[in-house]
């Protein structure tokens, strides 16, 4: 036996002889990240395994119809939270996309713009995430022709 760090809670623990290469101690949490850590390997390595996994899910979803609305009724922390990390991911997504349409003085390319184009109103949009403090989204609404 000898004294390891536990990477999971950092606290030290005496390995078992017969666990090679241990890096988990034996506290329940500490268990349960171990087990969702192999699982998260395996989803990702072995193509079959994770099938399973998603067909296991559909089928127990099936069955259990009503249970994400119960879920989300008794747990409205869930749902909050929830909907603040959607918002990030949405703007995730959505930087990748925008940010080759994003207008700047030095990026606009020869031929994209005129200046006999017309007049725009801008309407700026709002509950957009902006990386930047001084960034503004708008909306372009043609307002007449020069």
């Amino acid at each position: 036996m000898m004294n390891c760090i536990c990477i999971h809670c950092g606290k030290s623990f005496k390995s078992n002889p017969r666990v090679k290469n241990q890096i988990y101690c034996s506290q329940k949490e500490c268990q349960k990240a171990r087990r969702a850590r192999w699982q998260r390997l395996k989803m990702a390595r072995d193509p079959d395994y994770k099938e399973n996994q998603a067909r296991c899910y559909r089928q127990w979803r099936k069955k259990h119809l009503r249970y994400q609305g119960y879920y989300r009724r008794k747990h409205p922390e869930y749902v909050k939270r929830n909907r603040t990390l959607q918002i990030l991911r949405d703007a995730k997504r959505r930087k990748d996309r925008v940010s080759k349409l994003l207008v700047k003085m030095d990026s606009l390319k020869k031929g994209f713009y005129s200046r006999d184009v017309g007049l725009f109103k801008l309407i700026p949009q709002e509950n957009r995430l902006l990386v930047k403090m001084d960034s503004l989204i708008v909306k372009l609404i043609p307002y007449k022709r020069l």
